[in-house]
């Protein structure tokens, strides 16, 4: 349920609830892979200083890790504590570490306008290679029978069969054809398997 409402505009990522404002449109948003740096020998000690970094406004890891270095240049030796991440799939970060393998594909699949796809894939799967996500999407869905009646439309599956009896096509029975067999939905993206 959470998905859902974080999808619709309804619960931010700090999980915070929102009200759509007006006649906003509720869309999904991305939310970009950041986190929380501060140091573990400052936590011990009570202190939770640190900052946010958006992971997307570096070149690579080592630039992150040099950023990181100078806001706790104060520590010889900083052992870094990520306190909290948000946009990052929990398979791809823990309080220790970031798989920078997960940014650089989601920068990809960010400049080619599909970063919310590629996010749910790669939470789905576990993975974060975007060449197998980009061969493995298929696009966007509001249900399995929403994609099944396209994936029926796009390919002619019915252009053979007169209109008249067309409208007996049962699309959610092939929805659960199609979804048992080689089709994932998830978070309202679907993906071949």
């Amino acid at each position: 349920m959470q998905c859902y409402l974080r999808r619709a505009g309804l619960i931010n990522d700090r999980g915070g609830y929102t009200a759509p404002q007006g006649d906003e449109k509720m869309t999904s948003s991305v939310t970009v892979p950041a986190v929380y740096v501060g140091t573990y020998h400052q936590y011990n000690g009570g202190s939770i200083f640190g900052k946010w970094f958006d992971l997307t406004d570096f070149d690579d890891e080592d630039e992150f890790y040099d950023a990181c270095r100078a806001l706790h240049a104060a520590e010889d030796d900083p052992e870094f504590m990520f306190q909290d991440w948000e946009g990052i799939p929990s398979q791809f970060a823990s309080e220790s570490s970031v798989k920078w393998a997960f940014i650089e594909a989601f920068r990809q699949a960010q400049d080619e306008g599909r970063a919310a796809a590629f996010v749910a894939w790669a939470d789905y799967t576990g993975e974060c290679d975007y060449d197998a996500f980009d061969e493995a999407y298929c696009g966007e869905a509001e249900s399995e029978a929403d994609f099944a009646y396209g994936f029926v439309e796009d390919h002619g599956l019915l252009n053979e069969v007169p209109e008249s009896l067309r409208v007996y096509f049962d699309y959610e029975a092939y929805a659960r054809d199609l979804f048992s067999s080689g089709y994932v939905f998830h978070e309202g993206y679907v993906f071949s398997n």
